[in-house]
């Protein structure tokens, strides 16, 4: 399987959508700075079309906004679209904002059941059956 693990900011907004047979899934495009300056001397970004399927897309739209940081793991796939090649990532794990790794499927069935989260310098416990995934 071919995986690429990415980490930069939200472009926009999440859109949820539901298939015909009402699979939801949260679309999402993230924006990640290049290493190096081009020859203006300046940085460029690289973008990047993503997708969460199933109950993990309401955790996007819960948890992610426009400008959020994100770092997403999952299978890629390269399209050319208007002559110019683009980056699709079907998202198989991700962040929260508070970089706690609950995205994922493998972690989160392994935590324990509790999880600190960070609530205005404090951290607070939530237990499993309260989290939305």
């Amino acid at each position: 399987m071919r995986q690429i693990t990415i980490s930069g900011n939200l472009g926009k907004e999440p859109a949820i959508n539901n298939t015909q047979s009402g699979m939801q899934v949260a679309n999402f495009s993230v924006a990640v700075r290049q290493n190096r300056p081009g020859n203006n001397g300046e940085y460029g970004t690289d973008w990047f079309r993503c997708s969460v399927w199933g109950k993990r897309a309401n955790t996007i739209e819960k948890f992610y906004h426009k400008g959020s940081h994100v770092t997403v793991t999952g299978d890629f796939e390269v399209s050319e679209y208007n002559g110019s090649t683009q980056l699709g990532v079907n998202v198989s794990d991700f962040d929260l904002p508070d970089n706690s790794n609950q995205g994922s499927n493998q972690q989160s069935n392994n935590q324990a059941s509790r999880v600190p989260f960070a609530n205005e310098g404090e951290q607070i416990d939530v237990s499993d059956s309260d989290l939305p995934f």
